[in-house]
């Protein structure tokens, strides 16, 4: 990603957001840390994306990238999915005041930071919403959303306990919510941001957000797919949907990115959405920033294999 940044920035931090990121990126603090600069009207915008590589703190292998959207000279900020358990210090190094918090999904990675910014609004979509604060679905009640230490939303990997321990504390959410949804997007002009809600994805009530600015067009896809062992894969859930119906909707959203033709018929506001998010710049995942072009042939080629398994399932399933 470093080779590609050189060419996609086009503006550079402020001098506060500058400092902060040299200190943010000191081999001490075990951060993995991603930073781009921009120009947007009058201001600049940066979009710094943090990974906590610090073992006795993380998440463990659930540990995702948030994102912190900053417009220094407005002094606002976005925060979109705070998985950073203690992310306090973050915040201050960033200078963030007050921000708007968007959650792009309910599963406990993108969300558990979110007492550091609990000041500001929280966005999420209904379903989001819905699991967070009344506890239905795969994250019911405390530590009976984990089986032998599993989230068991269909995760397969081991979460340390100081993450159930703050799970059990955080739910159900008690701070207020905002609804996002296809006909109410969220919008923020500071930023050339918006987030919508598509009824396709890993998982149900997914947001994805769309930025527009200097001609560069940023995705942010959440957990569409991951990156294992340099590998693009896909971890489907299965919550609310059968299999089949969730591996069809990440088909569906990778055609979709990949400005292919689309194999349903959608409603004209979806329709809309699924072209504007056609061949982005960046793809800011749940767990990485991915140049596109760079990209373009591995996601191709998960594509196929994953039309392929779904052909299988149907003609020769019983």
């Amino acid at each position: 990603m470093d080779q590609g940044k050189a060419e996609l920035n086009r503006g550079d931090h402020g001098s506060n957001t500058k400092r902060a990121l040299q200190l943010l990126k000191k081999k001490e603090n075990q951060l993995q840390v991603f930073d781009l600069a921009f120009p947007f009207r009058d201001s600049v915008i940066s979009l710094i994306g943090i990974t906590d590589c610090n073992p006795e703190r993380n998440l463990g292998d659930y540990q995702n990238m948030g994102y912190f959207l900053l417009n220094e000279k407005k002094q606002k900020a976005v925060v979109i999915d705070p998985g950073l358990r203690e992310a306090g210090w973050i915040r201050d190094l960033l200078g963030i005041q007050k921000c708007d918090v968007i959650f792009s999904h309910f599963h406990l990675d993108h969300w558990i930071g979110y007492e550091a910014f609990s000041n500001g609004h929280i966005f999420a979509s209904s379903l989001c919403k819905t699991v967070l604060t009344k506890m239905v679905g795969a994250e019911r009640t405390g530590k009976s959303i984990f089986v032998e230490g599993r989230l068991n939303d269909y995760h397969r990997r081991p979460l340390p306990l100081r993450a159930v321990n703050d799970a059990e504390r955080l739910l159900p959410f008690r701070e207020s919510i905002d609804t996002v949804t296809e006909l109410h997007p969220y919008i923020n002009s500071d930023f050339g941001l918006e987030f919508f809600e598509l009824p396709y994805g890993q998982t149900e009530g997914t947001l994805y957000g769309l930025l527009k600015a200097a001609g560069l067009k940023i995705l942010f896809a959440s957990d569409l797919f991951v990156m294992v062992n340099n590998r693009i894969m896909v971890e489907p859930h299965y919550s609310f949907k059968p299999d089949i119906m969730v591996i069809s909707d990440i088909i569906i959203m990778l055609r979709a990115i990949l400005g292919k033709s689309l194999p349903i018929h959608i409603d004209e506001i979806t329709s809309n959405y699924m072209k504007e998010i056609a061949c982005p710049d960046l793809l800011a995942m749940g767990h990485g920033v991915f140049e596109f072009s760079k990209y373009r042939l591995e996601l191709e080629h998960l594509l196929q294999e994953l039309e392929e398994l779904l052909r299988i399932t149907k003609e020769h399933i019983i």
